[in-house]
């Protein structure tokens, strides 16, 4: 007997539109898991939508975030790595992934990830700015300088990059340099205690003792509106 070609597309089309019903669902209570902070069951919600549907790009995407803060980071780096394998065209899978090679300590790795990010998207500056971390705690200052000079030049008011710039300029004694770029991320970013206790030290070994005493008392003044 010939199968009835007609009743076999009906229930392929039944069952293709239940799975997809089932999907639905299960993103939106993996969604509502995740912003009330349920993030063990919103993992287990995407892993749900991935049984159904392992070619399911952003399901991986979404149970690794999910995972990165649940401090699993191994296990996200798995989930961006199956997201990579199915789809490896988008940048920021390269990029969530090195952060989270970053968290572990894995800074070679993590700057591999960083550079096909780059190669993707040369304009990225974060991705500039966290490859010069990564090289910086490789002890890698000359290359770290290099990717946040890159940061700012793609973005002028990258305060973090400039930053990081000032601190490896202080560290090759290029006081006046690191000055200028403590001046300038304050200048952008008023409220970070951190810097005025950076560039107040800074104005100690250049001997301004009254320009670096105001810069401790604002930090001081910092902290106190913190806490």
């Amino acid at each position: 007997m010939k199968p009835n070609l007609f009743f076999l597309s009906i229930f392929f089309f039944a069952s293709n539109a239940f799975s997809q019903t089932l999907k639905d669902e299960y993103k939106e209570c993996a969604v509502q898991k995740f912003n009330s902070k349920e993030y063990q069951e919103a993992i287990d919600y995407f892993t749900k939508i991935i049984e159904i549907s392992p070619n399911d790009s952003a399901a991986y995407n979404d149970r690794g975030l999910t995972k990165e803060l649940l401090k699993d980071y191994k296990g996200a780096i798995e989930d961006y790595s199956k997201q990579i394998i199915i789809d490896s065209s988008n940048a920021d899978s390269y990029f969530f992934r090195a952060m989270a090679k970053s968290k572990i300590a894995n800074f070679k790795s993590a700057i591999l990830d960083y550079k096909k990010v780059i190669q993707k998207e040369y304009t990225n500056s974060d991705a500039h700015y966290f490859m010069g971390l990564a090289q910086s705690e490789l002890k890698h200052y000359k290359s770290a300088l290099l990717e946040f000079n890159k940061a700012i030049k793609i973005r002028k008011n990258n305060s973090k990059a400039i930053y990081r710039r000032g601190c490896l300029k202080e560290q090759f004694n290029d006081f006046k340099g690191a000055l200028k770029d403590f001046n300038l991320v304050i200048a952008l970013d008023s409220s970070v205690a951190d810097y005025y206790l950076k560039r107040g030290n800074l104005k100690i070994k250049l001997r301004q003792k009254t320009a670096s005493k105001l810069d401790f008392e604002k930090y001081n003044e910092l902290l106190l509106i913190k806490n």
